[in-house]
C-alpha cells in the first residue's frame, strides 16, 4: 500500500496543472479532476464548426519575466515549442514601427531608442513618453494601490499615448485601461516585465495549439508520473473519518490534501456546508470581470504579415501569424463593445479592423471566434486588499487560481504563481521560482515583487 500523501486538485487550468505538476515532484501522489472535457481551463484550444483544425479561444503568450510559467513548461517538456521574438513590430494605422532594444545598453536604456522610434508618435509624444518612463524608472517599490495608472501618470500622458502605447499595453496585459488598472500593476508590468531585465519584454509565441502545452502534455506527464486525471467531472469535497472525501461522478477518493484551483463561484459549490463554513469569507471575492475576444482568419492564399505585431489605437491588441501565414489569429481585449455579436460577426469586425492597418488585406475564405465575457479580473485600485492567500480555516485545504492572492494580475502566470503557492503551503517549503534578476539600474533600485 502506497505511503505517500494523497493530493486532489479540482481544477485543470495553468493554476491546477502547476500544483499538481509541483505537488508530484514533492513526493505526492496526484489526483486531478477537471470539470470540463479537457485540461487547459480558459487557456486552451476548441475545433471551430466545419474546421478540421484545434485553434485557441484567444492567443495567450508569455513573457520572458514570466518565470514560473516557463517553469511549468520546461517540466512537462514544451519549452521549445515557444518562439521567442526580441523584436515586436508595432503599427498605427498604416504606418509601422518596432520595439527593438540594443543589447549593449544596460536596462532600463537598452530599450530607450525602442521606444522612442514607436510609429504615430509626435514629438511632443515622445517626449512626454521619455518624461512617463524616466517616472516609471526611479519609481520605488511597494507601489500605490490606492490610485489607478492613469492618475499616477498625471500629466505624463497625451491623447494619441492614451489611445496606442498606455492602451495597447495595459489591455494586453492586465485587460484594464490606464484609467481601471491599479497603479501597482501598471508599475509591475512596466518595470518587471519590460524593463529590469534585458529578457524580460520578450514575447513567447506557441508554436502549437495552446491544449498541445496544457492538455496533451501534463496528462501524459502525470500518467508517467504515476498520477491521475479524470476528466468530465465536478468535484465535490467533505470530510471523512480519515480526510477529505472528494467525489467526481462515481468515483470516490480520499484525499490527505485538497487544492481548489478553481474560481471562488465554483470553490463554494464544491465543498460541503460544514467545509465552507470553515473556510470563511475567502470564497466571498466578488471580482469585476473583463472580457477578451479571440478570432482566426483563414486565407486562401499566405497574407504577408509579421509573426506577430502590435496596433495602436484599434480596436484589436495583437495579430500572429500562423500556418505560414494562411491564419491570422487576432485577440481584442476589453472587449464589452463586442458584446452581442456574433462569431461571424466578431471576426467580420476583426477583418475589418485589419483592413485599417493592410489596406490590401483579402477577404477572409473562414473564420472562427469566440467572447470570454468573464476572461479575467479588473485590477482596480484596493483590489489586493480583497484576494486571500493559499492557506484557509481548514488545514490540508488550500486555494489556488489567478484571483488568490499572488501579487500578478489575471495572467497565465499569475494562475502558476497561485499554483506553486498553494504546493508550497501544503509541502511546507518555498516551492516558487525566483523572478528574473534585476540588472542595470535596478540592481540598486528595483526590489523583488513576490510577497
Amino acid at each position: 500500500m502506497s505511503t505517500l500523501r494523497h493530493t486532489v486538485v479540482l481544477g485543470g487550468g495553468v493554476a491546477g496543472l502547476t500544483a499538481a505538476v509541483a505537488l508530484t515532484r514533492a513526493g505526492r501522489l496526484v489526483t486531478l479532476i477537471e470539470r470540463r472535457a479537457e485540461l487547459s481551463g480558459k487557456a486552451g484550444s476548441y475545433r471551430p464548426p466545419g474546421i478540421f483544425q484545434w485553434v485557441d479561444h484567444c492567443p495567450h503568450v508569455l513573457l520572458g519575466a514570466c518565470t514560473s510559467q516557463r517553469w511549468l513548461y520546461e517540466q512537462l517538456g514544451v519549452g521549445d515549442l515557444i518562439t521567442w521574438h526580441d523584436r515586436l513590430p508595432l503599427r498605427a494605422g498604416d504606418e509601422a514601427g518596432e520595439l527593438l532594444a540594443q543589447p549593449s545598453l544596460p536596462p532600463p536604456f537598452n530599450l530607450a531608442q525602442g521606444l522612442l522610434g514607436l510609429p504615430g508618435l509626435t514629438p511632443r509624444d515622445l517626449a512626454t513618453l521619455a518624461a512617463a518612463m524616466t517616472k516609471i524608472s526611479v519609481a520605488r517599490p511597494p507601489w500605490p494601490d490606492d490610485q489607478t495608472f492613469a492618475a499616477w501618470l498625471g500629466p505624463l500622458t497625451t491623447p494619441t499615448l492614451d489611445r496606442g502605447f498606455w492602451s495597447l499595453l495595459l489591455r494586453s496585459v492586465l485587460n484594464a485601461s490606464a484609467d481601471e488598472a491599479s497603479a501597482r500593476y501598471g508599475l509591475l508590468f512596466f518595470r518587471h516585465g519590460l524593463l529590469h531585465h534585458r529578457d524580460a519584454w520578450h514575447l513567447g509565441v506557441p508554436r502549437c495549439p495552446l491544449r498541445t502545452l496544457h492538455h496533451v502534455a501534463p496528462r501524459a506527464w502525470l500518467a508517467r508520473h504515476g498520477g491521475q486525471v479524470v476528466l468530465g467531472q465536478a468535484g465535490s469535497v467533505a470530510l471523512g473519518p480519515s480526510g477529505f472525501v472528494v467525489r467526481a461522478g462515481a468515483e470516490e477518493f480520499v484525499a490527505d490534501e485538497v487544492v481548489l484551483a478553481l474560481t471562488p463561484t465554483q470553490a463554494r459549490r464544491a465543498l460541503d456546508p460544514a467545509l465552507t463554513a470553515r473556510v470563511g469569507g475567502a470564497l466571498d471575492v466578488d471580482l469585476e470581470a473583463g472580457s477578451i475576444v479571440g478570432a482566426h482568419l483563414w486565407f486562401a492564399e499566405p497574407v504577408d504579415l509579421p509573426p506577430v505585431t502590435g496596433l495602436f489605437d484599434a480596436e484589436l491588441d495583437w495579430v500572429f501569424r500562423h500556418d505560414g501565414g494562411r491564419r491570422l489569429a487576432v485577440v481584442a481585449s476589453t472587449a464589452d463593445a463586442w458584446q452581442g455579436l456574433s462569431p461571424a460577426g466578431q471576426a467580420e469586425r476583426a477583418w475589418r479592423t485589419l483592413r485599417q492597418h493592410w489596406p490590401r488585406l483579402p477577404a477572409p475564405v473562414a473564420t472562427a471566434a469566440c467572447r470570454e465575457a468573464r476572461a479575467t479580473f479588473v485590477p482596480r485600485p484596493g483590489l489586493d486588499a480583497r484576494r486571500p492567500g493559499p492557506v484557509t480555516g481548514v488545514p490540508g485545504l488550500v486555494l489556488a487560481g489567478a484571483w488568490t492572492a499572488t501579487g500578478w494580475p489575471a495572467t497565465m502566470e499569475g494562475a502558476a504563481r497561485s499554483g506553486l503557492a498553494a504546493a508550497s503551503a501544503l509541502v511546507g517549503a518555498d516551492l516558487s521560482v525566483p523572478d528574473l534578476p534585476a540588472q542595470g539600474v535596478y540592481r540598486l533600485t528595483c526590489r523583488t515583487s513576490r510577497r
